[in-house]
């Protein structure tokens, strides 16, 4: 299991989070149960986020086969919506898949980009061929589906969700639902120990069974040499200096020594990073690397480093 390091309980808009973040933002730490928060601290938290009518976006994982949300987060610094979930059906001539999450159908089409473990830009009929196989050999194959959010929080009961970025992923991370909300979207419950999120057509509950991630503007800080987990949108590259600066301020260091440069990416130098960056492409980064400092900006070494070009 694996935390996001920020829990912010507001929003002041949509579209003020959709121009500070154009790519995916996430940080992780290992999970750590005496950070996390009760269930009455999860409930009320997201009651108190939705329950003034704000925008927010939401980040819940969910416990397999059960709409009961396992962790929960709030946040502001992410502009893109995704679901995470195992694939039971494919229709390649409908361009859609069944997830295991409630059901789900994701649309895809000529605008979505799909990835396997070995592309990054892979074609549809492979991709479609890849899944099928793993469904015919009795697998339910886990996809990330992406896409960008719409002006407005999406009405509670409407289902549709169609991707623009489709990935195949080999970890077996519990399904798992990002997107905008608002007041409009709590259903039910007492609003202290239990509340009812309606969200793509779903009822899910947070309860005294869910988890709260610790809050990273004024949680506990990492201390040197913990290991963490980064993934998230890049804002600009020191090649010569042999680091890169994350949306949110980490700065990641990249030695020769120390750090592996996934060959799988869309980039393999710091280079060719830097000059997307300054083409105004969305790159992302991610990675795991030991925390060298937690002050201000917070400063990481990385072990692992995959570096990609969203859209």
């Amino acid at each position: 299991m694996r935390f996001i390091t920020r829990l912010i309980p507001n929003l002041t808009g949509l579209a003020t989070a959709m121009a500070a973040a154009a790519c995916s933002s996430e940080a992780r730490l290992p999970s750590d149960p005496s950070q996390a928060g009760g269930s009455a601290s999860a409930a009320a938290t997201v009651d108190s986020a939705l329950g003034s009518g704000s925008v927010s976006r939401i980040e819940v994982e969910l416990f397999p086969g059960e709409l009961i949300a396992r962790e929960v987060h709030v946040e502001d610094d992410d502009a893109e919506e995704k679901i995470v979930s195992g694939v039971t059906t494919i229709d390649p001539a409908q361009g859609t898949i069944t997830l295991d999450l409630g059901g789900l159908v994701v649309d895809y089409g000529a605008a979505t980009r799909f990835r396997t473990e070995s592309e990054s830009h892979e074609s549809r009929e492979a991709w479609e061929a890849q899944v099928q196989g793993e469904i015919a050999a009795g697998r339910h194959p886990t996809v990330e589906a992406r896409r960008n959010p719409a002006g407005a929080p999406q009405s509670p009961d409407d289902p549709s969700f169609t991707a623009t970025d489709l990935r195949l992923e080999n970890e077996a991370d519990g399904p798992q639902i990002e997107i905008y909300v608002d007041g409009d979207n709590l259903t039910g419950a007492d609003g202290a120990s239990e509340v009812v999120l309606r969200v793509l057509g779903l009822s899910i509950t947070v309860n005294g069974r869910t988890r709260l991630g610790p809050d990273n503007d004024g949680g506990a800080e990492q201390p040197s040499d913990a290991s963490v987990e980064f993934e998230m949108g890049v804002a600009s590259v020191d090649a010569a200096g042999g680091t890169l600066t994350l949306s949110n301020g980490t700065v990641v260091k990249v030695t020769a020594a120390t750090t592996t440069i996934d060959p799988e990416g869309d980039l393999l130098t710091l280079e060719s990073a830097a000059a997307a960056v300054a083409s105004g492409s969305p790159v992302r980064a991610e990675g795991r690397g030991a925390v060298e400092s937690s002050d201000s900006p917070a400063v990481i070494v990385a072990s692992s480093l995959k570096i990609e070009v969203d859209g």
